[in-house]
């Protein structure tokens, strides 16, 4: 798969997993992080290896007010280095999900982790374990939204 195909294969990969942007429950949350693991074992065309940084996965949390409003977030993103040098281009693929701030997400902090250096088995554990996904992965909340988003950087 080439890095410009990488949008639509998560997208679809979501869709024939059930998932549904537009009407999230508690239980698509899980199932958004299940697709995503799946698709970051996917093969892309033109990318650095994972053991030259090229191709990773960041798992990341916290309450920001990046929309105009202040919401709990848990994103997975798959960044893309290009192999032709120190001038290629990177880019990254985010699979953002949005809750409505409050106390108890508030609490949860802010934090982030990189797959570099772990298998995936190893990485989805432990971004599974920080605060704020472990937290998104049992709440009872469904988040408001899923935000696809696919930039160069």
């Amino acid at each position: 798969m080439l890095i410009l195909a990488t949008r639509d294969a998560l997208v679809s990969m979501l869709a024939d997993a059930g998932v549904n942007p537009d009407a999230m429950t508690p239980a698509a949350v899980r199932t958004t992080v299940e697709v995503f693991r799946g698709f970051a074992a996917l093969p892309v065309e033109g990318v650095l290896p994972p053991e030259e940084d090229g191709d990773g996965v960041l798992a990341q949390f916290g309450t920001y007010d990046f929309r105009g409003r202040p919401e709990f977030s848990a994103d997975l993103t798959r960044q893309f280095a290009g192999a032709g040098g120190v001038d290629a281009p990177v880019w990254q693929l985010s699979c953002t999900l949005y809750w409505a701030a409050h106390a108890a997400t508030e609490g949860l902090g802010c934090g982030h982790l990189w797959s570099f250096g772990k298998t995936l088995d190893e990485f989805f554990a432990e971004a599974g374990a920080l605060p704020g996904w472990a937290w998104a992965l049992d709440s009872p909340e469904a988040p408001q939204d899923l935000v696809i988003t696919f930039a160069e950087l």
